[in-house]
């Protein structure tokens, strides 16, 4: 059932009973807690803790102060029964304006008077006057659209019976869910004559499901083969040590090495200087506490994609000494294996941390009972010498059956003090450093993070150890300013995230080291032999070179990889091979130049055609990588520049030194109300940013605007804004598949693809001129220093126009 046929059932049902108590409907008391109340939390859904009664203000005390997210949205007067407002016998559902004769009744004229001083106080724009029968709704506040209040129009609902006529426009206008979409607006536009559009008209030159792939021969089929098993390669999924190998060594990772190395061999010189058999307990426990440094615990500070994993395998596997490696005993938990779940992730911790520490302390093998004996001495003497001793004395092997089912059952029960004894027998009775990762508690919620870390300094304070937690640098932020950070001691080591252009180019360098092994090894063999193609080692190693000139030709491409995956390594490469392998490119020519002997160069925009429509004749719908930023989202009507004025605020969001370049969504959405924009738009276009990661929240794991708070621009975010502003071929790329809603427009359009030459420029500035138009249908840029960056971007846009038509001009 949807809610709203289950509010109607339980207003039938609630109407009823206020008929049998209509004779003790007295006072304005009675009206509220037996009508209003009842209504508006059994019917329209408001909870008892959104809502303020009596409510006071520097002119009085305001009946119910309604709220969402502490927001007001609905101020509602209340009057007694005996007093009319002037409905009875009206139309219900009609619109009437508040200052024509409708409304004389004394009751009706204090209440508008009193709603609208109380909206303008509290900021809510919708508005109630009821006596518990007649109810009054309309716009108390009108948000600075120029209109005077007093002209607009009221709903009016004469009696019970008449909001069960017109159930559902009475929810749609004060139900909890609605106001907060903000739906009431619709009907009030409608009502006062101001329609959002009048047209149906909606079509695209191109319909995105027309997307055709582009045709290709049977050499370009087999170079694509070719392009996604070498792109598969450079991941390093198939091999472990591409990856440490093509680390991008930075000056903060070579200073981050240096520290790391410093912190192992200083534990480890601690751990050597621990062996104290010549000594008594006292004297050796006295020693530990003194003598050793207990507590380092470090934290891996990097973007994601900066390659916080593969640093600390290169790290142990290539930059510590060997000697050095040798004393420590190391064991990674990769979080990304867990659920997620936080109620259940100590337990996982647990299971998988002593799973992992047995087959790092043995081999892979089972302990032995000596070994357990050794593990858990202090028990093994404390019961042989205590509740145990007469078994002991009496029967050793009874005994050591004994404490092996206690052990056993220390293991099944209470797993974290295995743990323990595990990593004090590491250091110990071996001699060596426990170093524990604990890895990926990133890709999680803030408040599973904080319980992986606090479990991990569960571990590190209860011995001597290196613990290491790799996260983001948001996550630092936020677990440092309101989490488990802020409240210990830790070392930070920081890498930042190296060009793309870096990462992918020290990639094919590798490969071709590969190559050139191979080809010494074997110079006869064939990479791949298939119809129309067939390239030798030396062949493909000849052109990966040449492929490396394609892509990171020029700085831009490489940035524009970097900036769609958001830095992200895998999805660079990723990016990089639809990008190769694109019939825009046309790569079949560029092998075809190589194999003869010649070269070729790839013009700028068959590049960006190859990004933004891959391996499409034209653009295919939203991708992981590119997005439509003119049409975001179909949900609600609005302007096609509303994605692109989200963007602009984000990118000029003053830094904050708390909170970084980030904007509560609630300033978004009053900037945002401030122009005009609909606040249900907004929402609807922001979560649409939020979900194609354009923009993203201070908690990496979310993705839906319900339960973000924070938000802050990517550097996906950052190109799209760019390329929205002022690139030809993204503004000719997403002129051909968004609908437009004006027929002359499409007119005009359909006309420009006409012209085989210069038509597409054409195109793209009719395409400009139509939305700077919408636009300006939707909202106003305020003339203040604020709104700077919004005035700047429709000036870009309408620059990009003026250089499209000059250069159709030029060409002429």
């Amino acid at each position: 059932m949807e809610p709203i046929d289950s509010a109607h059932e339980t207003f039938v049902a609630l109407r009823t009973d206020i008929a049998a108590i209509e004779a003790t409907l007295v006072t304005e008391a009675d009206v509220r807690s037996k009508v209003i109340d009842p209504i508006f939390t059994q019917v329209l859904g408001w909870a008892g803790n959104e809502y303020l009664a009596e409510n006071a203000t520097a002119d009085g005390f305001v009946d119910y102060v309604f709220q969402i997210s502490e927001r007001s949205r609905l101020v509602v007067e209340a009057k007694r029964d005996s007093r009319p407002l002037g409905c009875a016998g009206r139309d219900t559902g009609r619109g009437f304006v508040l200052d024509g004769p409708i409304f004389r009744d004394e009751a009706a004229k204090e209440g508008i008077r009193q709603a609208i001083r109380y909206c303008g106080m509290k900021n809510a724009e919708l508005a109630c006057v009821t006596n518990g029968r007649e109810w009054i709704v309309f716009r108390g506040n009108r948000l600075g659209d120029g209109s005077d209040t007093m002209k607009g129009t009221a709903f009016v609902f004469p009696s019970l019976q008449g909001i069960q006529d017109k159930f559902k426009l009475f929810y749609a206008l004060l139900s909890r869910d609605d106001i907060e979409r903000h739906e009431f607006r619709a009907y009030f536009q409608e009502v006062e004559g101001r329609p959002i559009r009048s047209s149906n008209f909606k079509k695209a030159l191109r319909d995105m499901r027309s997307a055709r792939l582009m045709k290709s021969s049977q050499l370009s089929s087999d170079v694509d083969r070719v392009m996604t098993a070498f792109f598969d390669r450079l991941t390093g999924d198939e091999d472990p040590g591409l990856l440490a190998e093509c680390f991008v060594e930075t000056s903060e990772s070579r200073e981050a090495d240096t520290k790391l190395a410093r912190i192992s061999e200083d534990i480890v010189g601690k751990i050597r200087n621990l062996d104290t058999s010549d000594s008594t307990a006292l004297v050796e426990l006295i020693e530990r506490a003194t003598q050793a440094k207990r507590h380092e615990f470090v934290v891996i500070v990097g973007t994601k994609g900066a390659g916080k994993t593969t640093f600390i395998t290169r790290f142990f596997t290539r930059i510590l000494s060997p000697d050095l490696a040798a004393e420590c005993i190391s064991c990674r938990i990769n979080l990304a294996d867990s659920s997620g779940d936080g109620t259940t992730i100590i337990s996982w911790l647990d299971q998988h941390l002593l799973a992992a520490l047995e087959d790092a302390v043995f081999a892979g093998s089972p302990p032995e009972f000596k070994e357990l004996e050794g593990i858990f001495y202090d028990e093994y003497t404390r019961l042989r010498k205590g509740p145990w001793n007469r078994l002991y004395e009496s029967d050793r092997t009874g005994f050591q059956i004994k404490f092996g089912d206690r052990v056993e059952e220390m293991r099944e029960h209470k797993p974290n003090d295995y743990i323990r004894g595990l990593v004090r027998h590491i250091v110990n009775s071996r001699k060596k450093l426990p170093v524990i990762v604990f890895d990926n508690a990133d890709h999680f919620h803030i408040s599973f993070q904080e319980q992986v870390y606090q479990y991990a300094r569960s571990i590190y304070e209860s011995a001597l150890c290196l613990i290491m937690l790799p996260i983001t640098d948001r996550t630092s932020w936020q677990l440092s300013r309101h989490g488990a950070l802020q409240s210990f001691e830790h070392e930070a080591l920081y890498l930042p995230t190296p060009p793309t252009g870096q990462v992918i180019r020290r990639r094919i360098e590798f490969m071709q080291t590969r190559l050139a092994e191979s080809e010494r090894l074997r110079p006869d063999d064939r990479y791949f032999v298939k119809r129309g193609i067939s390239l030798s080692l030396k062949d493909l190693s000849a052109f990966t070179r040449s492929l490396q000139g394609v892509f990171l030709q020029t700085d831009e491409t490489a940035r524009w990889i970097g900036n769609l995956s958001n830095n992200d390594v895998r999805r660079s490469l990723k990016l990089a091979r639809q990008f190769v392998t694109s019939g825009h490119l046309e790569v079949e020519d560029l092998l075809k130049a190589h194999i003869a002997g010649t070269t070729r160069q790839i013009s700028k925009r068959r590049a960006a055609l190859a990004i933004m429509r891959g391996n499409y004749d034209v653009y295919g719908g939203q991708t992981e990588f590119v997005q439509n930023t003119y049409a975001m989202s179909d949900v609600i009507d609005s302007s096609p520049l509303l994605g692109l004025s989200i963007l602009q605020l984000l990118e000029d969001a003053p830094e904050d030194e708390a909170l970084g370049h980030m904007l509560d969504l609630s300033q978004i959405d009053q900037y945002c109300e401030a122009m005009g924009y609909d606040s249900q738009a907004v929402q609807v276009w922001t979560d649409a940013l939020l979900e194609s990661a354009l923009c993203h929240d201070y908690d990496p794991t979310v993705t839906s605007v319900s339960t973000a708070s924070r938000l802050e621009i990517t550097p996906a975010g950052k190109q799209h804004l760019y390329w929205a502003r002022s690139n030809f071929d993204y503004v000719s790329t997403m002129a051909d598949i968004t609908p437009v809603r004006d027929r002359e427009t499409f007119d005009k359009l359909r006309d420009a693809i006409a012209d085989a030459g210069g038509g597409w420029r054409e195109k793209s500035a009719v395409f400009i001129d139509y939305l700077l138009a919408e636009d300006a249908n939707y909202c106003t840029v305020p003339d203040h220093e604020a709104y700077e960056g919004q005035r700047r971007a429709r000036r870009t846009l309408a620059d990009t126009r003026d250089r499209l038509r000059q250069d159709t001009s030029a060409r002429r």
